[in-house]
């Protein structure tokens, strides 16, 4: 498992479902970064969770869950996944990153992502990694900028417009900015 001095990360079960829904989906502001409607129901998380966790099953890698090691509560994922978009390369894989507001603005984002960007890139050994995000979303585009990642193209993802981010295995590390 991955850890950082702050975040412990964990793979989820089934029983993270009504935490995670009740605590951190159902946030507004979290569902208007993983939802096109800007709303998550229990169903809709229920259906991401079991995705994730087939996902590890069927790849070996996916997102983990984040646990916020000073006090122990589960803040949000992080990890990686197969970009599933439209008309795109299914072969891409994502970083995906999801915080509770609570924990917002203290560098847990860049902190994990970066740990899950080494992991991909070490074991992996993936040639690349992206990241999407929406125009608005100016904190998201701050962490991928943060990791080195670089903004080349808008495109459309689950039906919405989205940034689009990549860095390559040879990029990663070189200007990571704090």
């Amino acid at each position: 498992m991955l850890s950082t001095p702050r975040l412990q990360f964990r793979h989820f079960t089934p029983a993270d479902l009504d935490l995670l829904y009740r605590e951190i989906y159902s946030h507004p502001q979290v569902a208007g970064a993983l939802s096109p409607t800007g709303t998550m129901s229990l169903q809709q998380t229920a259906f991401l969770l079991r995705r994730r966790l087939q996902h590890w099953q069927q790849h070996g890698f996916g997102a983990w869950a984040l646990i916020h090691k000073p006090d122990q509560q589960l803040v949000g994922h992080c990890g990686l996944h197969y970009l599933e978009t439209d008309g795109g390369n299914p072969s891409e894989v994502e970083l995906t990153y999801t915080l509770h507001p609570a924990y917002w603005r203290q560098g847990l984002a860049t902190e994990a992502a970066e740990a899950v960007l080494h992991w991909g890139f070490s074991t992996l050994k993936l040639d690349q990694i992206v990241a999407v995000t929406g125009p608005e979303n100016i904190a998201s585009q701050r962490v991928m900028q943060k990791l080195g990642m670089k903004y080349e193209k808008t495109m459309s993802y689950n039906g919405t417009k989205v940034l689009y981010y990549t860095i390559p295995a040879t990029e990663f590390g070189k200007k990571l900015t704090r």
